[in-house]
């Protein structure tokens, strides 16, 4: 065991959860880093000096940018973190070749000015563990609120915070689904609730067509968009707390291609499972869960 992996592992083991940030002797003068446990999180920091802004995370690890006061002075650190108290010597493994230097301090270097480099090398080699994230289908419902702001509409997003629908607004709620396969018309729909529409307003399908593009929409390019249109910033970054899409997150970047948009009228015509699809409006003794697909191939629409 080298003397970098033991001071890390010993720092995990011995460090509080103050929120204190442990200098490894270990670590040449030029290139400093720091043990950390700050509440459940445990980890390492290294000082970053460009205006980085980070969010990653898979499996039991996260990767991310944090500003912090140490010895006085305000300063942002790229932190390597986890919360898996009995993993914690095989996480300080990846955390001894985060922090390391390299011949001439270049290891060092080459993860400052690209943190994602390093990261999904990392991620690729743990390939069982890794679940990619895109963010296409929150892409549609900003747009989706997009196209309302602009009209005046007033709305609440509220399939963020566990709203049984995407979108509502005082004549209409809004389902939203999406796509970035070219001809695929199918959709999953969760529940025997999503598609049922309140005995008040009727419900609209709007089904979002995207490709992957290297210069396009963004859940990011979408959300400055909205702010000057008004809408709250706060509001925005909490729903995307909310859907995993923190600020720095690299999927808030991905690009697309707006291909189409249908806006089908769920109505009585349209194909869905609801509580009036069973007897006394009530699923079958023993069944929790419902999911199924809808073929949305022939049914009428109109672009939204």
């Amino acid at each position: 065991m080298t003397d970098l992996l033991k001071e890390i592992q010993e720092g995990f083991a011995n460090l509080d959860q103050s929120g204190r940030m442990l200098p490894i002797k270990a670590m040449p003068k030029a290139c400093p880093a720091w043990v950390f446990r700050e509440g459940d999180k445990f980890g390492v920091a290294v000082e970053c000096f460009e205006p980085l802004e980070v969010s990653e995370g898979f499996a039991g690890a996260r990767l991310r940018t944090v500003e912090r006061v140490v010895a006085g002075l305000h300063r942002r650190f790229l932190r390597l973190e986890s919360s898996i108290e009995w993993l914690r010597n095989e996480f300080g493994l990846i955390c001894e070749h985060m922090v390391s230097v390299g011949s001439d301090n270049a290891a060092r270097r080459e993860l400052l000015a690209n943190p994602l480099v390093w990261w999904e090398r990392w991620r690729h080699l743990l390939g069982n563990a890794l679940v990619d994230r895109h963010s296409y289908d929150v892409l549609a419902e900003l747009l989706a609120v997009e196209v309302l702001a602009l009209k005046g509409i007033a709305f609440e997003w509220s399939g963020p915070f566990g709203g049984v629908v995407d979108i509502k607004t005082p004549l209409t709620d809004y389902e939203v689904k999406s796509t970035i396969s070219r001809y695929a018309a199918v959709i999953n729909v969760a529940g025997q609730f999503q598609l049922a529409a309140s005995a008040s307003k009727p419900l609209q399908l709007l089904h979002f067509r995207f490709e992957l593009v290297d210069d396009g929409l963004s859940v990011d390019l979408v959300c400055d968009r909205l702010i000057a249109l008004g809408v709250d910033s706060i509001m925005l970054e909490n729903a995307l707390q909310r859907l995993g899409l923190d600020a720095g997150c690299s999927a808030r970047k991905e690009a697309y291609n707006l291909l189409e948009v249908r806006s089908y009228v769920v109505d009585d015509d349209f194909p869905r499972v609801t509580p009036a699809s069973f007897v006394g409006g009530v699923l079958p003794v023993g069944v929790v869960q419902l999911e199924y697909k809808v073929d949305l191939s022939g049914l009428k629409y109109q672009q939204f």
